[in-house]
């Protein structure tokens, strides 16, 4: 025992007694201790969100608790919600501590009980009535502890958490984003029978759906469960496996059995067959079956689960792009961070689904979830409304030769794999980003540097042997030539022509060199991006500083009306993903108009404002009307010349100035632009267009001329 987790358990001693009174009080009908949840499938559990105190740094000290110096806090909770994005590279890095008791019900006795973190930055030590149950490192993936032998049933248990997010060697080294740190995800307590599907496998629920071949007439596929026998003795188990469609529907079941020996694990496949399946297509028709898994013994004991699936065949060709079903897919989206203001990491469900409608709106079909794995809710939204994602681990910047730094990459690749393999909305995972050697500079790697591209390779191929089903992908910013861009399945670029140097306009000559020197190679652009400020405004669209204080609005919506044309006209770019939906932090950062800030992102990081640029793409991919005028912010100008323009769905829209019509302009760009003279003094802007449906629509503004 740790002399932190003896003084935790020497200060609650007391606490424990009043508990256990409390407890017995209970159990004679006082019914103090809620009853657990029941889960989904019908497993009890206890979330665990509420009564945790907090201490950051040092030790446990039993003088400091026991004086109410500890914080009370409930989850999720980072200690870097404020420092982590003010700037000045100084955001506190290193151990928090995390305390709480946990009553666990004597109806529980006899059965096994795990104890689940689904994100903890990063690594992670655990220990439950001062016995250490164990650690984590790696600060995305859900991890869980089999506590059985460490708790009392029908009384209550101290938990305590050791959280640190120092560098450790562990990807990622570094990172363009704030490592916040803390149990920033929810954390849980589930009780199974002894015998059942097993939970320890990286994380995973024990049941991998994998389709063999999908087409509208018929759809193969093969159910693996994983077992686990925790009983003291060999043990039959029964296995059943019922397929439903989204309405509930049995469509198909097969059982089976086998003999489980004591304290050992096992696994069998059940093959299956659907006659004209439903196919998982997309936004169009996101539909999701599911396996209902039940494991019984002979004693009559019961584990049960559901895992959702979708049935659908994809692929990417060098020429035509990404491929749904048999049919071009256009696959055009957003890279994004999860944090968000006053917040970082610590972000509640109701943001989650807030992020996800901004999405939506966009009409995005794709999403990139850079740089590391997100919450399972977030998982959960893109399988049921249709986004195709590009999912990936934190391999990014540094690889050094280092044995731990790779075996933690490979442990973080298969919890990602393992965790979400019946997920239909993942199509790509994402093995490194940006890599370069140890004491190189972001920019400035050398090509096929030795590390990085033996990592990259590494992991490439062990995607491919834990999910033969989907394509590796790597993100890169190196030369067209290096060793890096060739070991996954298909490539995404990271490329800011236009913004860290060059013009916009070069980017797709570019691209196309690319292309006509590697025909073969499947192409997609992973990111691309501008920073901006919605308080900085310059008509010039002179390219700025990229470090520097001035980020003007007007050159990011410049800058990604010429990206997108280019990319419009380029079907063989499998994928498109704007850097970034949303403004994020990045505490070492110290450009545009706050500092700790990156402000590439389509909407600001409050999620107040969606900038101009926002809507450019938003009048190009969704299927809503949509009419904006730009600049609009852009209040104060100069009489005289001056441009207008606006970005709608429609064919047409006209302008009128102070009353009078300036024209009706036409196009299939989505972009309409008139020029104009500013009277001095107010200019009352109006844009006038018809929607589709017969809808009118307008936007209009004042700005004022000097």
């Amino acid at each position: 025992m740790t002399p932190s987790a003896s003084l935790f358990l020497r200060l609650h001693r007391p606490r424990f007694i009043r508990t256990r009174a409390l407890l017995a009080l209970a159990l004679c009908g006082l019914a103090w201790l809620a009853a657990p949840r029941l889960a989904a499938a019908g497993r009890p559990e206890l979330a665990l969100a509420e009564e945790w105190r907090f201490q950051l740094g040092g030790e446990v000290d039993a003088r400091e608790v026991a004086t109410g110096a500890w914080t009370r806090i409930s989850l999720p909770h980072t200690w870097n919600a404020r420092d982590g994005a003010d700037g000045g590279a100084d955001y506190a890095r290193g151990a928090g501590w995390y305390a709480r008791e946990v009553a666990v019900p004597a109806s529980w006795s006899g059965k096994r009980i795990f104890l689940q973190f689904d994100g903890a930055n990063r690594n992670a030590t655990v220990f439950l009535n001062g016995r250490h149950i164990g650690g984590h490192v790696g600060g995305y993936a859900r991890f869980r502890f089999d506590v059985t032998d460490a708790v009392s049933f029908g009384a209550s248990n101290a938990l305590l958490v050791k959280v640190d997010n120092s560098a450790d060697g562990t990807p990622p080294i570094s990172a363009d984003y704030t490592l916040f740190g803390g149990l920033y995800r929810p954390v849980k307590l589930f009780a199974v029978a002894p015998v059942h599907l097993d939970v320890l496998d990286h994380g995973a629920n024990g049941v991998f759906v994998t389709p063999h071949a999908v087409s509208a007439a018929r759809a193969n596929f093969s159910v693996r469960v994983q077992l686990k026998n925790d009983s003291g003795r060999a043990q039959p188990a029964h296995v059943h496996v019922a397929i439903r469609d989204a309405q509930g529907r049995v469509v198909a079941a097969r059982e089976d059995a086998l003999e489980l020996a004591a304290g050992q694990g096992a696994s069998l496949v059940l093959p299956f067959s659907l006659n004209s399946p439903r196919r998982w297509n997309g936004r169009a028709d996101p539909h999701l079956y599911a396996a209902q898994v039940t494991v019984t013994t002979a004693g009559g004991e019961r584990d049960e689960t559901v895992e959702r699936f979708g049935l659908r065949s994809f692929s990417v060709d060098p020429e035509r792009g990404f491929f749904l079903n048999g049919r071009p897919h256009d696959l055009r989206g957003v890279n994004r961070h999860q944090d968000r203001a006053g917040k970082g990491w610590a972000v509640s469900e109701a943001d989650e689904r807030e992020d996800f409608a901004l999405i939506e709106e966009l009409g995005a079909t794709a999403i990139r979830v850079a740089h590391y794995p997100q919450s399972s809710l977030w998982f959960d939204l893109a399988d049921e409304r249709g986004f195709v994602l590009w999912a990936e681990i934190p391999v990014v910047n540094e690889v050094p030769a280092d044995a731990r730094y790779a075996d933690n990459a490979r442990q973080q690749l298969r919890e990602l794999i393992r965790q979400n393999y019946n997920r239909p909305s993942i199509a790509f995972w994402g093995v490194g980003n940006e890599t370069r050697e140890v004491g190189e500079t972001s920019g400035r790697a050398a090509v096929n540097g030795v590390e990085s591209t033996r990592l990259v390779g590494e992991l490439a191929a062990l995607a491919r042997a834990e999910d033969p089903t989907r394509l590796s992908t790597y993100a890169s910013h190196h030369r067209p030539e290096d060793a890096r861009n060739f070991h996954a399945d298909v490539l995404g670029y990271n490329k800011y022509i236009g913004w860290y140097g060059g013009r916009a306009e070069d980017f797709a000559a570019w691209l196309d060199g690319v292309h006509r020197k590697f025909p073969a190679l499947r192409i997609g652009m992973s990111e691309y991006g501008a920073g901006a400020s919605i308080s900085q405004h310059d008509a010039t669209l002179t390219r700025p500083v990229p470090a520097g204080p001035w980020h003007p609005e007007e050159y990011q919506a410049h800058y990604h009306e010429v990206y997108w044309l280019a990319l419009r006209d380029r079907p063989w770019v499998w994928g498109k993903f704007v850097w970034n939906l949303f403004d994020f932090a990045v505490d070492d950062r110290a450009e545009g108009d706050t500092p700790g800030r990156n402000d590439k992102g389509l909407v600001t990081y409050d999620r107040q404002t969606r900038k101009d640029a926002f809507y450019w793409y938003k009048a190009n991919w969704s299927a809503g009307p949509v009419l904006h005028l730009t600049s609009k912010r852009f209040t104060e100008r100069v009489a005289g010349p001056a441009e207008v323009k606006a970005y709608s769905s429609a064919r047409e829209v006209e302008l009128w100035v102070n009353g009078e019509s300036r024209g009706l302009v036409a196009g299939d760009e989505h972009r309409f632009r008139w020029n104009v003279q500013l009277a001095p003094g107010k200019n009352q802007i109006l844009v006038r267009a018809r929607a589709a449906d017969g809808t009118e629509l307008r936007d209009e503004c004042v700005l004022v001329a000097r």
